[in-house]
């Protein structure tokens, strides 16, 4: 009888990486906006989008990592304080994403919103930026390292196919050392399965 396994790796993002525009008042607002895989990846996206706006008066920025959004993370960068960074990780919040980073960039314009006002343009930036990138459902897939014999890369293969993982690389040396990507809510059972299917003749590392 199959086993029916919880999945518990899926998780809301950001289809893709995308910009959007909005005026409040004499104001110019840019959200530029991303999918991320951890936070190096989302600091890198932060310091392209402030470098290409140097010469924004502001570059705000918040982004949510981890299935349940546990790392996150907001920057008013010299806005009032809780007026830009809070506001559009709220927004992130709201539609439930996660593995997504989002910096809104302001030009003043002359008139001052007060922080109320910063804070409902800030949403609404990061609201647009969200719209024109569009949502999608993904599954968090962790790396594996097998290091196998020839006799048994067969089995291998064929495990990573049956548990829906994805084959990356091969080293072949003496020994095979097969690169894949697997379910993070299967990795433990994906391990088990090899070392059941190769009578233990094979070695698994997480990376």
């Amino acid at each position: 009888m199959r086993v029916i396994e919880k999945m518990d790796d899926q998780y809301l993002t950001v289809a893709r990486a995308a910009r959007a525009k909005i005026r409040v008042g004499a104001c110019r607002f840019i959200a530029s906006i991303a999918p991320c895989a951890d936070e190096a990846e989302a600091k890198e996206f932060i310091k392209r989008v402030q470098y290409e706006f140097h010469d924004a008066t502001h570059n705000a920025y918040a982004y949510r990592l981890g299935l349940d959004g546990a790392l996150a993370r907001c920057d008013d960068d010299w806005e009032p304080a809780g007026s830009s960074g809070p506001p559009m990780l709220q927004a992130l919040e709201t539609h439930g994403l996660v593995y997504t980073v989002v910096v809104g960039t302001r030009y003043f314009g002359g008139v001052k919103l007060g922080i109320g006002g910063l804070v409902r343009a800030y949403r609404s930036c990061a609201e647009a930026g969200i719209k024109a990138a569009g949502i999608c459902k993904k599954t968090l897939m962790k790396p594996l390292r097998i290091v196998v014999s020839y006799d048994n890369l067969g089995t291998v293969l064929r495990a990573i196919s049956s548990f829906g993982g994805e084959l990356k690389e091969q080293d072949f040396g003496e020994e095979v050392c097969v690169h894949c990507l697997i379910r993070a809510s299967r990795q433990d059972s994906f391990a088990k399965h090899l070392v059941e299917q190769t009578s233990g003749k094979v070695r698994i590392e997480k990376k």
